[in-house]
């Protein structure tokens, strides 16, 4: 089962994506702010982060930084969850490592899409590089 970390200081966000999430057979954990985000992303070590950028203590920008800096954190796909969608924004999130920028409000439908997509992206990425470590031995 994947684990996914949701990373918003909306409670009643983190219990409608929470829940949705969970509804589809993924285990969930939660953060309320982008201190906890890192320290819980370093802890758990979840399959997908989906990150708000309006965050006390520490920005969405900023945990997304410290997560991609870190070697421990670094393969983590991050989705963006934010009610912020000015290009620009869209744009410096995904030059900074996000692999997609999800506006809120969202539908549970395209929330699941894009959560699945990325979980499967990553995996992919991850059975290669075990198919080609075990090809070399």
């Amino acid at each position: 089962m994947s684990k996914i970390l949701v990373v918003d200081d909306e409670k009643n966000i983190r219990l409608v994506v929470g829940k949705s999430l969970e509804k589809a057979g993924y285990d969930v954990d939660y953060a309320v702010d982008g201190v906890e985000a890192v320290d819980k992303a370093n802890n758990i070590s979840p399959d997908l982060i989906l990150l708000d950028l309006r965050l006390p203590k520490m920005n969405g920008f900023l945990v997304l930084e410290a997560l991609k800096s870190d070697a421990a954190t670094e393969e983590i796909p991050v989705i963006i969850l934010s009610a912020l969608s000015e290009e620009d924004d869209v744009q410096k999130a995904i030059s900074s490592g996000a692999e997609d920028f999800l506006v809120k409000p969202i539908s549970q439908s395209d929330l699941l899409v894009a959560v699945e997509e990325s979980i499967m992206e990553a995996g992919t990425g991850q059975e290669e590089i075990e198919e080609e470590n075990n090809d070399e031995k």
